[in-house]
């Protein structure tokens, strides 16, 4: 789901967004790519902690 967007941190074994900005401890990432989205929708519904927020602007 989406790995080229996420990669597992060998520090903590969390999944890290890419190239994304890190605000008070969320990590943002605006991008006017779809396809993006969408593989980000998938990787939100596959998520088994429910952490990944996926917004559309």
């Amino acid at each position: 789901m989406a790995p080229e967007q996420y990669r597992i941190s060998k520090k903590d074994g969390k999944s890290v967004l890419l190239q994304s900005v890190d605000k008070k401890g969320f990590h943002t990432l605006k991008s006017p790519d779809d396809s993006i989205y969408e593989a980000n929708i998938k990787a939100k519904a596959a998520c088994p902690v429910n952490i990944i927020s996926v917004k559309q602007v």
